[in-house]
């Protein structure tokens, strides 16, 4: 698959690397991608979408290395890796302590981390340095976009063809064990795992 869309991969990778916004369709929703270290290109997300700054940022990642690296784990780290071995690849986010996390991603220094189950996408997040802010691409308040025609209408740099797969991904916060939002993994069965974690 990652062979078909070289021609775009090397656009979406020199976009992102020279401060620009890429819309992208997701395994969940399309997203809005820029660079994590980006403070620009990150404000530009807010404004594209019309949300508040308060609001964090998710960071989607390549590998579980990656998101290793930006994760101030101590002990939570043997369940984080349990969780994201069951889940990952795939629609789940998980907060987590940060580290070096910029405050337009988080203000609190926590990061939310995913790793989609979207091998093109891994591919691009590879060739950034294994990681890339994020969010649904869509005005807040409404629906995501589904489709790149629909992503086109958003003032992004550059849009990568395909449609979204479904449903926004769940959210777990690692450090309550609290389920923040039910997508693409039920809540029971969440729960269940980190009751057992």
């Amino acid at each position: 698959m990652v062979e078909v869309y070289q021609k775009e991969l090397e656009e979406a990778a020199r976009t992102l690397r020279e401060g620009g916004l890429v819309a992208f369709p997701t395994d969940t929703v399309f997203g809005v991608l820029a660079r994590m270290e980006d403070e620009a290109a990150c404000r530009r997300i807010y404004q594209v979408k019309g949300r508040p700054e308060e609001k964090p940022l998710q960071v989607l990642v390549a590998d579980l290395e990656s998101a290793l690296r930006l994760a101030e784990l101590g002990p939570l780290e043997d369940r984080f890796v349990r969780l994201v071995e069951a889940f990952w690849p795939g629609g789940l986010t998980v907060v987590v302590p940060g580290r070096n996390i910029p405050p337009w991603i988080s203000k609190d220094g926590s990061v939310g981390l995913r790793m989609p189950a979207h091998e093109v996408l891994r591919e691009l997040l590879s060739r950034v340095g294994g990681y890339a802010a994020a969010t649904s691409l869509n005005r807040s308040g409404e629906a995501p976009v589904r489709t790149a025609e629909e992503a086109r209408s958003f003032a992004v740099d550059f849009v990568f063809p395909g449609e979204a797969g479904g449903l926004a991904s769940s959210v777990v916060d690692l450090r309550t064990g609290e389920v923040l939002r039910e997508g693409a993994i039920p809540k029971e069965a969440l729960l269940a795992y980190l009751q057992d974690a």
